[in-house]
């Protein structure tokens, strides 16, 4: 049976649950951390941080993605500076230590190493790697399960909607002052669209609203009002991937944790090939941008409320709010706290 009560105000704003985090969830799921575009040549490279990992990934010379943790093996630092670009090697800023695309020392320059060195045992920490709708995805457990396994049904429900004739329209990055899980919840529901999202009310019947919640994703649908182009189709898979239908093209979002009480919302628009930039820019781009400005005004006072020490929980309810009963059980049973449902 799911949860008929919030997830304990203390879950948002602890720095002791935001280490658990990160050591039960963001390391062992797979996290979206860039564009398959952005690695299109041999030597290729991007570089990011996920929840405080430096991360470099890159196209090498058999053309496979490589993602390894940007740490030179000497003395920890980073081997790549630079957000992206095109190389042959890397060498470290630091003492000059080289490493080819597969992460392998190559030389370690007036180095003047004890016996016991051995440079096969230097190569860059891997990380797991895949892509998916022209998307790359990382995994920092080497154990995990593929791509392809963890996104299960959830991949054939996007597949309805992207296809190759898309191409990538821009990039939205906002840092807001709320937990993730914050910002979670509120993509989890459709009942706050009246009061919150009046163009988004104006084409769609919320009340009507309905979710299915399974296998670590919720498919949210509403249907359209009459004279409305707005297909209202929406996904979620744990812990902070999104996809959402405005119109024409997708729109794939994440939500990064930064902070106990900070996250980065990163959204991708994606636009069919025989639409101009223009011509989307001023519909579906618009649209997207009023929705999650619209949601950034809100969740911030949220944030607060929780942190203010006078709530605690709060009830859900059982026809609008199955979404986020969904993700906090997942959420706890993946931090092993199923007690606490």
């Amino acid at each position: 049976m799911a949860r008929t009560k919030t997830l304990p105000s203390d879950f948002y704003h602890s720095s002791s649950v935001f280490n658990q985090e990160t050591e039960s969830i963001f390391k062992n799921e797979w996290l979206w951390v860039g564009r398959s575009e952005e690695l299109s040549l041999v030597g290729s490279y991007i570089t990011t941080d996920i929840i405080g990992y430096p991360i470099i990934i890159l196209r090498d010379n058999s053309n496979d993605l490589k993602a390894f943790h940007n740490v030179c093996r000497h003395r920890a630092a980073k081997v790549v500076s630079t957000k992206s670009g095109v190389c042959k090697h890397m060498i470290c800023p630091y003492h000059g230590w080289k490493y080819d695309l597969n992460g392998k020392l190559m030389d370690t320059p007036k180095f003047y190493a004890n016996d016991d060195f051995d440079e096969d045992n230097h190569s860059l920490f891997k990380i797991s790697i895949e892509e998916r709708f022209g998307l790359v995805f990382i995994n920092l457990n080497q154990e995990s399960k593929s791509l392809g396994e963890w996104f299960a049904g959830f991949d054939k429900v996007v597949s309805n909607y992207f296809d190759d004739n898309l191409v990538h329209h821009n990039e939205l990055r906002f840092d807001v002052h709320a937990n993730w899980k914050t910002y979670v919840d509120n993509y989890q529901e459709g009942y706050h669209i009246p009061l919150v999202h009046p163009q988004l009310n104006r084409d769609v019947i919320w009340q009507d609203y309905t979710l299915e919640n399974k296998d670590e994703y919720s498919i949210h649908s509403v249907p359209e009002r009459a004279n409305s182009d707005q297909p209202g189709s929406f996904g979620w898979h744990f812990p902070n991937f999104i996809f959402n239908i405005y119109g024409r093209g997708i729109v794939f979002q994440r939500i990064e944790p930064l902070k106990p009480k900070w996250c980065r919302v990163v959204y991708n628009l994606f636009r069919p090939k025989n639409i101009s930039e223009e011509d989307f820019e001023n519909k579906e781009g618009k649209y997207q941008l009023e929705v999650s400005l619209e949601d950034q005004k809100l969740i911030p006072e949220i944030q607060q409320n929780l942190q203010a020490g006078i709530y605690n929980e709060g009830p859900l309810s059982k026809k609008y709010e199955t979404g986020v009963a969904y993700f906090h059980d997942l959420y706890l049973t993946k931090l092993n706290l199923e007690n606490n449902k």
